[in-house]
């Protein structure tokens, strides 16, 4: 071939093994349950980006059950399945994603683990310390999917440029006997333990109060209310039942301008703020303070879908991850701190700092975009 021909082919970036940058990423999912079956039917449907090559789980019967119900391959081992794929989801049970995720990587695989990232502190820190050891430094993202719900980046928006007095997040569920390794805080309130960080922003954790209460589970809190305060006044209240009869999911913001809500399961954004009107009163002037309400437009989009389209990009980009360890680790300390309290045991985790990871500053960002143009009600 003469140099003048191939000057004129198009240069393709080609990645190890021979792939090519925009050739679709393999990938598997470890863990057949509830979660592990919902990453298996989303990176089904994103065939442009990702070629699902299969799933692994200890129960064999259950492995093969997914695989068959969403056509791909029951493997018979990890190491089968890491031969294979370049990136995965972890969604086996908390207490085994540390064990499984330093198999991935030390495959070469790059990982996004479901929340927990871990079920203490300690542990996360062993493994973001494996991970600063690797020679090719991988992606590994931890699965706080609010991150990715429309109706929070919404709230981000309309929090912009606000003082906010105060956080309050309900997330109430009926009873389900699956999860056994983990309690109401660390199962639950745990996702919105991230929100509130998040939209915390820069702002550091100072107090931590809490109380709980067994019902269903003879060893494990059922229901769990947790009090914090940051070091510029703001207070965030979180509730969090799997004993309540009802699945409720809610953001309530009060800030000096306004108020917002959410309803994640209704998919509504609304703000109520007021505004002052100027009355002629022949001759004299008066004035009004009324309320208006705002009914805030929410883009539909699965937050999964946008969660499992952002790893792939990093993966395929070699990014660092929105939701990455240094803020899954910062929301396991503040779990231990709620879990502690509501044990009423010093705590053995210090309150982090709030630290300038991806997720704050992405939330930052979201907070600087301009705002859409609510439709008053």
């Amino acid at each position: 071939m003469t140099p003048e021909h191939s000057s004129t082919q198009p240069q393709v970036e080609r990645r190890r093994g021979g792939r090519r940058r925009d050739d679709p990423t393999p990938v598997g999912v470890i863990g057949a349950g509830n979660m592990g079956s919902h990453h298996v039917r989303t990176y089904s449907s994103l065939g442009g980006i990702c070629e699902l090559r299969g799933i692994y789980d200890l129960d064999g019967e259950r492995c093969r059950a997914v695989a068959r119900q969403f056509e791909t391959h029951a493997f018979a081992s990890i190491e089968e399945m890491l031969d294979e794929v370049k990136a995965v989801s972890i969604c086996t049970p908390s207490a085994l994603h540390v064990e499984h995720a330093l198999l991935a990587l030390r495959a070469g695989v790059d990982v996004l683990i479901e929340k927990p990232v871990a079920l203490t502190v300690e542990h996360a820190q062993a493994l973001r310390d494996s991970v600063a050891s690797c020679s090719r430094q991988p992606v590994v993202q931890v699965g706080h999917i609010e991150h990715f719900n429309p109706a929070v980046r919404e709230v981000a928006k309309l929090l912009e440029g606000e003082h906010i007095v105060a956080l309050e997040l309900q997330r109430l569920s009926p009873f389900d006997g699956r999860i056994v390794d983990a309690d109401v805080v660390q199962d639950l309130m745990l996702h919105d333990v991230h929100v509130l960080l998040a939209l915390a922003g820069e702002h550091a954790l100072t107090d931590v109060h809490a109380v709980g209460r067994r019902v269903r589970s003879p060893e494990l809190d059922d229901y769990a209310v947790a009090t914090l305060t940051f070091d510029d006044g703001l207070i965030g209240t979180l509730v969090a039942s799997r004993v309540t009869e009802e699945k409720i999911r809610r953001l309530s913001a009060t800030t000096e301008q306004s108020h917002v809500t959410v309803d994640y399961l209704r998919r509504t954004v609304e703000r109520c703020r007021s505004t002052h009107l100027e009355l002629d009163g022949g001759g004299s002037r008066t004035y009004r303070q009324e309320s208006l309400l705002e009914r805030v437009f929410v883009p539909i989009e699965e937050p999964l879908v946008a969660q499992l389209r952002s790893f792939l990009g990093c993966v395929r980009e070699r990014d660092a991850p929105e939701v990455g360890l240094d803020m899954g680790i910062r929301c396991l300390a503040v779990v231990q701190a709620i879990r502690d309290s509501i044990s009423r045991k010093p705590s053995s985790s210090k309150l982090p700092s709030a630290q300038a990871d991806r997720t704050t500053s992405d939330f930052a960002e979201v907070r600087r975009r301009p705002q859409p143009s609510p439709a008053a009600a």
